[in-house]
């Protein structure tokens, strides 16, 4: 290799791993050179190539599109030569997870707890929001989803299937309208939540009904919506894995049991890499692991 080449080569190896760390700082302590010399040779990278691969602010590294196609086309190198010489990858650093809101604290919290507890040089970051945005350019690693995603950079693992009911206090269905088919929603106080506003309810007979008329209260936090159904708020359309202990303490019961409510899968989403992360492997066997147990 030529001594240019070479020059060239380093300069991107340095890239790659700074883009995998996430940080000068991070990057500057993982090859054992100061800051300043990580920033000089990002520098010295984008003068070479005539292109700014990073945008940099005070929270984060974005890359550009130019840094993107960079990346991807040396990110497997870069890890190959790593392994050839004997760069033992370890479970370190920050990992970026997504999830809507309310997910984590219905499901998996506890598995996020035991997974702090079995990588403790792991530190995870989890962005909850209900709304779409750019993965890769906020830097998530994973994101937990429900539904069919579009992106097929990305690759889909399932981890379960929701299903759905009409649950409400007992005490609210004791001095509301009496309820015996979904035409009578429309009598009733309806909570809704995201991200199913709208509902549609099949009857073993075949009939079908789908409810798109008002709602008494709209949330967009699922958990929000299920204590504003326990405490007689109205009928509430939600996972029933969300409220089984309410359905199992009685404070809250099934609305038209005989009407079989939406199925909606939630999985994992992870870019698609050659050499993936040893961190991001981790997240993602570890959830995989207890996804029978959470979603049974």
């Amino acid at each position: 290799m030529q001594s240019h080449q070479a020059a060239e080569f380093q300069l991107i190896y340095l890239f790659i791993h700074l883009v995998n760390v996430g940080s000068f700082s991070g990057t500057a302590k993982e090859l054992d050179m100061p800051i300043a010399t990580v920033s000089r040779k990002l520098a010295k990278l984008e003068t070479l190539m005539n292109q700014q691969l990073l945008m940099r602010s005070t929270r984060k590294l974005r890359l550009t599109e130019e840094g993107l196609a960079l990346f991807q086309k040396y990110q497997a190198l870069i890890a190959q030569f790593d392994a050839l010489n004997g760069a033992p990858e370890t479970p370190e650093g920050t990992l970026r997870v997504s999830a809507p809101i309310s997910i984590i604290t219905a499901l998996f919290i506890d598995t996020i707890n035991d997974f702090c507890d079995s990588y403790p040089d792991i530190r995870l970051h989890i962005v909850q929001s209900n709304e779409d945005f750019d993965l890769i350019e906020e830097g998530i690693d994973v994101a937990i989803v429900g539904g069919t995603q579009p992106d097929s950079s990305w690759i889909s693992r399932s981890m379960g299937v929701l299903n759905y009911r009409l649950v409400a206090a007992p005490g609210y269905l004791q001095h509301a309208c009496p309820i015996e088919h979904p035409q009578q929603l429309a009598q009733h106080k309806i909570i809704k939540a995201w991200p199913l506003y709208n509902f549609s309810l099949r009857h073993p007979n075949g009939d079908s009904f789908y409810y798109d008329g008002p709602a008494k209260l709209t949330l967009t936090d699922l958990n929000g919506a299920i204590i504003a159904a326990e405490r007689s708020g109205g009928i509430l359309y939600g996972p029933e894995l969300f409220v089984r202990q309410q359905l199992a303490n009685g404070t809250l019961q099934i609305v038209l049991p005989e009407w079989q409510c939406e199925k909606r899968r939630i999985s994992l989403l992870h870019h698609q890499r050659s050499q993936q992360p040893l961190k991001v492997k981790l997240f993602i066997d570890f959830m995989l692991s207890r996804a029978d147990g959470l979603f049974n």
